[in-house]
């Protein structure tokens, strides 16, 4: 009897046709990577891709697979097949783009979108992703553009007036931030987003413990979140209170280790520790991310000059200034020929 329940299947296999194996081992690894199993989903779809070579779904789905386990590089050459098969696959082209800026290649994620823009007449999702990419770019005034798009498409998203709030805040624009801030929460008077950002604009002004109270809003509404816990490290950095400090930006890293900018603030905890060599592998380390990071090279200028080594001060400074970083260029200035 157990010898039929396992030869069953086998003969009903053998029957099967090489599209319907396809369509199978392409179902299994979809149920795979819902529930997570991304290896068993990736050899599930590397079995489709074996009955059909040229499955562009089956590509596409193995790169999500390859970049939910931490792999975009190799997502990317996924995702650049399923392309290359079918040039107007969208969710390629998206899923390609967010594998780009996930690993810093900020234009070519811009390039997708670009592409993505020809193939959807109208899209609101699509310029608000744009906007965001350009944000991270530092790219003020054209990612304003886009979320003004996204807004003319779905008026009244607060998700949208809260970002375009976040530009005016990286503009030094604080008053008009806090404005279409408030419109988005009388549209969602619960919006942890909108309390972070309210956070950041405090902390600006100087005002610690507004800055404090702020952010512990946002953090009632969504508790553990990682750049909420990183933020709020942040201020406590400034208010000089570190034991505090280090163990909400120790707690974001291992929720999201790939956030930069956790890595910045564990490197001022170091400098304030006067661990200069530890605080240098962290700022390197925020490099890495590819995110655009404020006043990381300044940090990193700083943590060189504590440890005597003035030439690799003054590069960092310089590569700082072309970052746009203001302190960088102060620093280069005060102390570099």
């Amino acid at each position: 009897m157990r010898k039929f329940f396992i030869i069953l299947p086998i003969l009903f296999f053998a029957c099967e046709s090489s599209e319907e194996r396809t369509q199978r081992f392409f179902n299994l690894g979809n149920k795979a990577l819902n529930d997570g199993f991304y290896e068993q989903a990736i050899e599930f779809y590397n079995q489709s891709l074996k009955e059909t070579p040229n499955y562009a779904p089956a590509l596409n789905n193995r790169g999500v697979a390859r970049i939910e386990s931490d792999h975009p590089y190799e997502a990317i050459l996924d995702y650049n097949q399923a392309i290359q098969i079918d040039p107007d696959y969208l969710d390629a082209l998206f899923n390609r783009a967010y594998a780009y800026e996930e690993i810093g290649q900020f234009k070519n994620a811009l390039q997708d979108v670009k592409t993505i823009h020809t193939l959807t007449n109208d899209s609101a999702f699509v310029y608000f992703y744009e906007g965001l990419v350009q944000t991270k770019m530092k790219r003020y005034d054209e990612a304003l553009v886009s979320f003004q798009m996204a807004d003319g498409l779905n008026p009244l998203n607060p998700e949208t007036l809260i970002n375009v709030a976040t530009i005016y805040y990286f503009k030094e624009k604080y008053d008009t931030a806090i404005s279409i801030v408030n419109q988005a929460m009388e549209l969602n008077a619960d919006n942890a987003n909108a309390f972070s950002l309210l956070s950041l604009i405090e902390l600006e002004k100087g005002n610690y413990q507004g800055a404090l109270v702020e952010v512990n809003r946002a953090m009632d509404i969504v508790p553990g979140e990682p750049y909420f816990l990183n933020n709020r490290g942040y201020i406590f950095l400034q208010m000089d209170s570190l034991d505090a400090a280090i163990q909400d930006i120790n707690r974001s890293i291992v929720l999201n280790p790939k956030n930069g900018w956790a890595y910045r603030n564990k490197g001022i905890y170091k400098m304030r520790q006067g661990e200069y060599k530890e605080a240098i592998t962290l700022f390197e380390r925020a490099i890495k991310t590819g995110e655009f990071i404020d006043e990381l090279y300044s940090y990193l200028g700083d943590a060189y000059m504590k440890l005597g080594d003035k030439m690799k001060a003054c590069d960092s400074w310089r590569e700082g200034v072309t970052q746009n970083e203001p302190m960088s260029q102060q620093k280069l200035d005060q102390n570099c020929d």
